[in-house]
């Protein structure tokens, strides 16, 4: 087993916290990682997987999201997967329960056996570190998505 954490990784990191930093507020960006215990067949990536992304919370209710999905597992992922879209939000106390809809394209993606639509539904603990449990799937055929647990680092 090997880990593979290449320049466009680096680069990635190093991106998301500067944009996460300097950006007003309201913006958030994120790095995280998460793990699958369950067999899925939808994603062709390597467990545990990491994402770096950005999301803007419209409103108490609405968030919009863009993220990119890879495995430090596999040395030949890139450029991993790739989507963008709104999740719509129920805080609750301090649990936010979320469910949305994103798009990705194959050519923008690799390792995937779909080409968008993606949907989401899921629960999240957590300001400046969120753990989060989270069913990710194609909507053509949701029965083999991915169930994950994991956690995301925020810089704003």
């Amino acid at each position: 087993m090997s880990v593979c954490i290449g320049l466009a990784s680096i680069t990635g990191a190093i991106v998301t916290a500067t944009v996460g930093t300097v950006s007003a507020d309201s913006l958030k960006t994120y790095i995280g990682f998460n793990y699958s215990p369950m067999e899925q067949t939808q994603f062709e990536l390597e467990e545990p997987m990491g994402s770096f992304g950005i999301e803007y919370d419209v409103h108490k209710h609405v968030r919009l999201f863009a993220e990119h999905i890879s495995t430090p597992m596999d040395c030949n992922d890139n450029p991993g997967i790739n989507h963008a879209g709104v999740k719509l939000l129920a805080p609750i106390n301090d649990f936010t329960l979320y469910s949305g809809i994103s798009i990705n394209h194959s050519g923008f993606d690799r390792r995937d056996k779909f080409n968008g639509p993606l949907g989401s539904i899921g629960i999240e603990y957590g300001s400046d570190v969120k753990v989060f449990v989270e069913y990710l799937t194609a909507l053509e055929n949701i029965d083999e998505g991915r169930a994950a647990i994991g956690v995301k680092v925020f810089f704003k």
